[in-house]
């Protein structure tokens, strides 16, 4: 068969623009290889969290001490992932390498991140490890250099990945997908009070207590969670901050409607008269209440501040007023929400 000269020459086109087109191209428009990786923006390596909610840019704690965070050892490379080696390091027969066998590891987790080895939760109970839950995406990060895990966008594990059959529960549906799943289901809170930064700063150990059995509402990414409360003491001047809190300690059965609906803590708010702490002066102690409290704007926080030189708490004559930290991009409860706790719901027990 013979060789029609026009086809060949087409081909021959065609073939020097497929193959020698796309080189020239890449000669043309060829960039400088990247000296940094999106993973240098995660939180696992800035660590921005800390920094962001301290920072007097936020409003935190800066604002009353005028210390900079990194002089506090917010900055400490022990806190910050700062190579794949941390997670994926996998060494044989003195040879290392890369490996996700050992970033699938609870141990792995547990170096920063750590799990008491009687935490009641019930997925770790049930053998459920960290990465069951959150993502490749939460761990090594997006590109964006997020300011804290609370920010939107940032995580992206919800409850819902796996309990998808939740929309037919009716305690479920009457709050109309906005009661975030833990306020319910979490069993247990820490509330760190009066951590008393002059007694850090002076290296002085024990300077805080915590308070048990307290649960705070907030609003957060368009949802009701529980919040963390922090009240702190530098020099007469406090300051609470308020965060949300994302528990571990998860059981099966949520509370019932009279845990949040028409309480003794929901009526003294109403009525202005809610005490947060009161001072136990034969005892040395802190009082408190037990129960959920709603945050709202505004509303008074009556504590008492304490100063520490290490072995004794004494209440600090004549304290400032505190100043109200809304941290982790929450904001308190509406008006028209708390109206609704106002109100009594379900049956006792």
């Amino acid at each position: 068969m013979k060789r029609n000269p026009a086809i060949m020459g087409i081909i021959a086109v065609m073939l020097t623009v497929g193959v020698c087109g796309p080189i020239i191209g890449q000669e043309q428009e060829q960039k400088p290889l990247p000296t940094e990786n999106f993973y240098n923006k995660s939180l696992h390596y800035t660590n921005k969290g800390i920094a962001y909610m301290y920072s007097k840019e936020s409003g935190g704690l800066e604002t009353i001490t005028g210390v900079p965070g990194s002089e506090l050892g917010c900055d400490k490379p022990e806190c910050h992932v700062r190579s794949c080696d941390a997670c994926h390091a996998l060494e044989t027969d003195g040879k290392m390498s890369y490996s996700l066998t050992p970033a699938k590891s609870q141990e792995v987790c547990a170096r920063c991140h750590p799990v008491e080895k009687d935490d009641p939760d019930v997925h770790f109970s049930r053998g459920m490890k960290c990465m069951d839950c959150h993502t490749v995406r939460e761990i090594h990060g997006d590109g964006v250099e997020y300011n804290s895990y609370n920010q939107p966008g940032a995580i992206e594990t919800t409850c819902e990945s796996c309990h998808t059959d939740i929309s037919q529960t009716e305690s479920h549906t009457v709050h109309k997908g906005k009661l975030d799943c833990p306020t319910c289901h979490v069993m247990q809170s820490t509330t760190c009070y009066n951590c008393h930064i002059d007694a850090r700063l002076a290296k002085i150990k024990g300077a805080s207590m915590q308070l048990k059995n307290l649960l705070f509402l907030v609003n957060h990414d368009g949802k009701v969670k529980l919040g963390n409360f922090l009240s702190h003491v530098y020099k007469n001047k406090t300051m609470i901050s308020l965060a949300p809190s994302f528990g571990h300690s998860i059981k099966k059965e949520g509370l019932g409607c009279p845990a949040c609906h028409n309480t003794q803590i929901v009526k003294d708010i109403a009525k202005d008269k809610f005490k947060l702490a009161t001072w136990d002066n034969k005892k040395k102690e802190i009082k408190h209440p037990e129960g959920i409290v709603p945050v709202l704007d505004g509303m008074t926080w009556r504590i008492v501040p304490l100063s520490y030189d290490g072995t004794t708490w004494t209440p600090i004559v004549d304290p400032e007023q505190p100043i109200i930290h809304y941290a982790g991009y929450c904001t308190p409860l509406t008006g028209a929400q708390f109206a609704k706790l106002k109100v009594s719901q379900g049956k006792k027990k």
